[in-house]
């Protein structure tokens, strides 16, 4: 049966090795970012805490960010093979098959 996941590709580079070349790509998931931690501790402090929360909103609007979760190596021969490659930035589906196989394919 295997698994499968949905990701993003987030790096993909071609490096040489041993006289032979290879693809690396790095994966990532998007997830919530967690809730930012503050102290209620210093009286003195809590005035500038939510000042610096707003601030950093309107900086970083983003509710989601990137975590990376893995990075594939393909020779490139493993690599031509793939039919439908991903660029980056775009959302792939990765399956690992029970016979060992990786099956990338776009979402």
């Amino acid at each position: 049966m295997g698994i499968s996941f949905k990701t993003i590709l987030i790096s993909k580079n071609m490096f040489k090795e041993n006289n032979e070349w290879y693809v690396r790509l790095e994966f990532a998931q998007e997830r919530e970012r967690p809730p930012s931690i503050t102290s209620r501790d210093e009286p003195s402090l809590q005035w500038l805490i939510p000042a610096i929360q707003q601030t950093l909103r309107s900086i970083f609007p983003f509710q989601y960010t990137l975590f990376s979760r893995m990075i594939l190596i393909l020779k490139e021969e493993e690599w031509e093979k793939i039919e439908n490659k991903p660029d980056i930035g775009e959302e792939v589906t990765i399956t690992v098959t029970d016979k060992k196989e990786i099956i990338i394919g776009k979402a």
